[in-house]
């Protein structure tokens, strides 16, 4: 049931590359942990999200992509700041970037209420830019690997949000202004709940 439409008009294959290569390096961090069942349950329900995507299952494919892909890019930031800076630093900062730009890519040609395939291709190269810089900062800031996942989360749900608007014409000063309290209060509340720790030079 899942096999026949793989290559169908639906394609998630980046999704399925970012998620198998970060199912494989956070199963390997967790692998002694208690956190070892519950990560192999999340990573696999995500695995079945998008095969049911792909076996046209689920009407609001979208929904579902957007879903998967936000567990995706929270579980890739994690894996990012809980892994060793001082290795290969420049390759795991790339492999973030261009997997950013792929996931926000394929979720907007999920989306069927448009299609301007080079529009899509230029919004989501300017969401992983502004996911690079913003993932630059969050390595430099004394906070714990999870308080800058969930601030990194919470820009990707802003900027994925404004790009629909982008595309659907919904852009104006007061969705701009509801958008930029909304995203000053959770981080804000993100970075007060954060262990600060001293910066070790």
């Amino acid at each position: 049931m899942y096999a026949r439409p793989l290559f169908s008009r639906y394609q998630t294959g980046f999704a399925f590359i970012v998620l198998i290569i970060i199912s494989l390096l956070g199963m390997d961090i967790v692998l002694d942990s208690r956190l070892f069942f519950p990560a192999l349950l999340v990573f696999s329900t995500i695995f079945y999200v998008l095969l049911g995507i792909k076996g046209y299952l689920f009407v609001r494919r979208g929904r579902l992509y957007y879903f998967s892909s936000l567990l995706i890019f929270y579980a890739l930031f994690i894996i990012f700041f809980l892994s060793n800076k001082s290795e290969w630093f420049l390759i795991k900062y790339l492999g973030v970037v261009i997997a950013a730009f792929f996931l926000f890519r394929e979720w907007l040609a999920m989306i069927t209420s448009f299609n301007f395939p080079k529009r899509e291709a230029v919004a989501s190269a300017i969401a992983a830019l502004l996911v690079a810089q913003m993932v630059w900062a969050a390595t430099i800031l004394p906070i714990g690997f999870i308080s800058a996942a969930n601030f990194m989360l919470l820009l990707v749900f802003a900027l994925s949000d404004f790009l629909v608007k982008h595309f659907t014409g919904g852009i104006s000063k007061i969705f701009i202004l509801q958008h930029l309290i909304f995203f000053i209060t959770i981080a804000v509340f993100i970075f007060l709940t954060s262990a600060w720790s001293a910066i070790t030079l």
